[in-house]
């Protein structure tokens, strides 16, 4: 990457909550409302779609955490919020072991896997003391037990609610 480059990402790290997502209907078209900005998306990097039609959004920016987003069904929305909103807190849910997130997944219980990436920006510049070269990956996963509706995996078509 260039020295421009570079400096454009760190500017971007310091402007939180300038990220959005986007809903398509099935003729590709946006839907009502989207792209949706609740203030908590700050590079959204990955998307799942838990049972009850949540949206969770993998935030790949420092303290950038984990978003929840109200998703098209209404039966599951909290009281007073509508598709886009934020459910989770102000900021996303985050914990101490987060770093930039680049994903997440929901698994068959439930859990909310998150992985980390790009634990030292400068590392990944080449602008770090040779000690600190190795860490422009990220560490492990972070996972939120049993936060998500679960879903059933599909063969084919769209994931379905687990039924019990």
């Amino acid at each position: 990457m260039t020295a421009m480059s570079y400096d454009v990402i760190r500017a971007l790290f310091d402007h939180p909550g300038q990220g959005s997502v986007s809903m398509l209907r099935p003729d590709g078209s946006a839907a009502a409302g989207s792209p949706f900005n609740p203030g908590s998306i700050w590079g959204a990097w990955g998307v799942a779609i838990d049972g009850n039609d949540h949206v969770w959004v993998a935030n790949f920016a420092p303290n950038g955490g984990l978003t929840e987003l109200c998703g098209a069904r209404t039966d599951t929305w909290p009281a007073g919020m509508k598709t886009g909103d934020a459910i989770s807190p102000p900021g996303g849910f985050k914990g101490g072991g987060m770093q930039l997130l680049v994903d997440v997944q929901i698994d068959a219980a439930g859990n909310v896997w998150t992985d980390n990436n790009w634990q030292n920006l400068d590392s990944c510049y080449q602008k770090a003391p040779e000690g600190l070269s190795t860490e422009c990956g990220g560490q492990g996963f972070v996972v939120f037990y049993g936060m998500a509706k679960p879903v059933r995996a599909p063969l084919i078509g769209p994931a379905r609610p687990l039924e019990n």
